[in-house]
């Protein structure tokens, strides 16, 4: 049975299946799926660590260029990065820790 494409916006033809294949993959629709690396599709996310073999979590944050004088940021990416204590533990830390940065920031965003 015919139907349309559920991806927002598309309105190919798919017959058993809910997407077409250029939804479902569009680098591979275009020939270009199988030649590129995810650090290619998404460079933002991906960073070259040259010939280092280990990095931390303070080595992150420079490479994707945290910069916060206050250091909260470094401090909740690293409580969820390493964390220590119980799960639950740091990821409230950690939001208490970004709430304390968003106080700090307000006027930022308040005229």
């Amino acid at each position: 049975m015919n139907q349309t494409c559920k991806s927002i916006g598309c309105c190919n033809a798919v017959v058993g299946s809910d997407f077409c294949a250029p939804c479902l993959n569009k680098e591979e629709a275009t020939g270009l799926g199988s030649q590129l690396t995810l650090a290619d599709r998404y460079p933002e996310q991906y960073k070259s660590l040259g010939d280092a073999t280990e990095i931390d979590a303070f080595g992150v944050h420079h490479l994707f260029q945290i910069q916060d004088p206050s250091g909260c940021l470094q401090h909740a990416s690293r409580k969820l990065l390493v964390g220590g204590e119980p799960v639950y533990r740091d990821v409230r830390e950690a939001r208490d820790t970004l709430t304390r940065w968003l106080q700090l920031n307000q006027e930022l965003v308040t005229p």
